[in-house]
């Protein structure tokens, strides 16, 4: 039996076994740890980098931040229009490992602000071929009710490979630290911090190889009409326009979450060591190891959930489940950075980043349940795009943004982490609240159209 991609290319549908995609799910979710390591691992050397470059903290949240978020507005709707279209999706994941991990490893050799800023800008390019990729492989893998879970497996990479990220980090700076930094044939010397890029950078060959391993699904839940072949882009701005409102909902609340996640998590690091001394290598293995655990255990809770309630009839699971984790997170993330010590302060984190962790997989799922498939990369590099322009381009630096203009103080960093939270939760609230009726009919109008 054949199938038609949306491209028009005819792929063989093969026989899978029941754990297969599940297996498809484990590959996608390694990559977007290592993607992660490679992203995050700046986050433990903040310090070394300023002192070494005579950076500012504005400085910093560009190459956290804006720096990836640049490439997004470049190139991320082109990347979702080709997974909408070629007929082997994992070969664009390929490409993408190939030159993060590249990138990343340039990140070790820049010796100026602007060598990182192009390095990191590189990292981002590779980085934005994964999740509109991944995202669209696992809709054909996986019917609505389990659609969530497998979306949230895949989506506990990120939370690992950020744990892991400070953890290996500490680490290996302590060690490249130790020996006095490194050098390279023809590079020369090399500081401890640029020793770090490039250890972490080396394993994406293997991640690579992996992903070749992935068969291609055959493409499922069509647009009407356009079974046999690619939704001309016309079309595909015509869908766009007609549910402006539902999507309008579903980007905005979820740039937002991005925002305050993405935001607090790069700079609670800096803020742990400027506030409590603590030494770099003992932020790295706390708060990575909350990360770690908290990250996984409320991203894989969240999955569950849904299906748990979709079985009892309850379509709007997803949203709801965001709304709900939204509101419950508040409190700890607002007064985690006003505490009198690291200890309550990783407590408040830990609490805020395992109830917030569950909307992250099933977010996503939402969008995914009321886009047809020949639109699930576009709309899901469309969403990307939001997400790390406001994300990480706003994130980062309007944290450093209160604290370099609104404190002039370094040391008030703590406080422009509570005010970022106690200004963006009640916004993404209201919008989720309003948006809610919208998402329901659009939903089932899809399910009814499918």
């Amino acid at each position: 039996m054949t199938s038609k991609a949306a491209s028009g290319t005819a792929i063989p549908e093969r026989t899978t076994s029941a754990a297969y995609p599940w297996y498809v799910a484990g590959i996608l979710s390694l990559a977007y740890c290592f993607s992660a390591i490679d992203a995050r691992v700046l986050t433990l050397l903040v310090i070394p980098i300023k002192e070494d470059l005579a950076l500012t903290d504005f400085q910093i949240s560009l190459l956290q931040g804006f720096a990836f978020a640049l490439f997004y507005s470049v190139a991320a709707i082109p990347i979702g229009r080709l997974v909408d279209t070629v007929s082997r999706r994992t070969r664009i994941i390929v490409v993408g490992v190939v030159l993060w991990s590249i990138m990343t490893m340039m990140c070790g050799l820049a010796r100026s602000f602007w060598q990182l800023f192009a390095a990191r800008i590189g990292v981002g390019m590779g980085e934005a071929t994964l999740s509109p990729t991944a995202y669209s492989l696992l809709s054909d893998y996986f019917e609505p009710k389990r659609r969530a879970l497998a979306i949230s497996l895949y989506a506990i990479g990120y939370p690992i490979g950020g744990g892991l990220a400070l953890i290996i980090g500490g680490v290996l700076l302590q060690f490249f630290t130790a020996r006095g930094g490194g050098s390279l044939p023809i590079i020369g010397a090399l500081e401890p911090w640029q020793m770090v890029f490039i250890a972490v950078g080396l394993p994406g060959v293997i991640i690579a190889a992996l992903i070749m391993t992935i068969r291609e699904p055959v493409r499922r839940e069509l647009a009407k009409g356009y079974e046999d072949r690619a939704m001309p882009l016309s079309e595909t701005f015509a869908y766009l326009k007609t549910h402006w409102k539902v999507y309008g909902m579903l980007i905005g609340a979820i740039s937002l979450i991005g925002m305050l996640a993405i935001g607090s998590s790069l700079w609670y690091p800096t803020f742990l060591i400027r506030t409590y001394q603590l030494p770099v290598a003992e932020v790295g293995l706390y708060y990575g190891g909350v990360m770690l655990v908290c990250g996984t255990i409320g991203t894989i809770a969240g999955g569950w959930m849904s299906g748990k309630l979709m079985s009892k009839g309850q379509s709007d699971a997803n949203i709801r489940i965001v709304l709900v984790t939204t509101v419950l997170k508040a409190f700890p993330l607002i007064i985690g950075p006003l505490m009198p010590s690291a200890t309550l302060a990783l407590t408040c984190m830990a609490l805020g980043t395992l109830i917030g962790q569950g909307a992250q997989g099933v977010m996503i799922s939402a969008i995914q349940d009321v886009t047809p498939n020949q639109l699930r990369g576009q709309v899901m590099a469309l969403t990307l795009l939001c997400v790390n322009l406001v994300g990480l381009g706003l994130g980062a630096s309007f944290i450093a943004a209160i604290t370099d203009f609104g404190f002039g103080d370094e040391s008030a960093i703590r406080y422009s982490i509570a005010i970022a939270g106690a200004v963006l939760l009640p916004l993404i609230v209201t919008i989720i609240l309003a948006g809610l009726p919208v998402y329901r009919r659009t939903l089932a109008e899809r399910q009814q159209a499918a």
